[in-house]
């Protein structure tokens, strides 16, 4: 994952638009933000675990997503390509980002939850 992040973050310094903060964002761009459906005092070492997993998940997908996005940038037109480069790769990058903290934050409250 960092080799991703290390090869995008050109693009995203150099020409991503600086985001407009929500009401509740805190200053994080959301990547401390979790989903309503997640009951972060859970008590179930199972239901940790699903999240987990879930994050798993929606990282490998954000992943390839990246992936094929660095494999079709060079076959695009210029207009396009700097379109992508400003909308679609900030956005992924920001999606894995908060994914992979989710997915650290549930890992940890399950080891809690396991005792260790």
């Amino acid at each position: 994952m960092m080799l991703l992040l290390v090869r995008f973050t050109p693009y995203i310094t150099a020409m991503a638009p600086r985001p407009k903060r929500a009401e509740t964002d805190r200053g994080d761009g959301g990547l401390t933000r979790h989903l309503e459906s997640e009951d972060l005092a859970t008590s179930s070492v199972e239901v940790a675990r699903l999240w987990e997993d879930a994050y798993t998940e929606l990282i490998d997908l954000e992943r390839k997503m990246l992936e094929r996005l660095h494999s079709v940038l060079p076959t695009l037109s210029a207009h396009a390509r700097r379109e992508a480069e400003l909308t679609n790769l900030p956005m992924l990058v920001q999606h894995l980002q908060t994914f992979v903290y989710r997915r650290a934050w549930w890992r940890r409250r399950r080891e809690e939850l396991n005792g260790g």
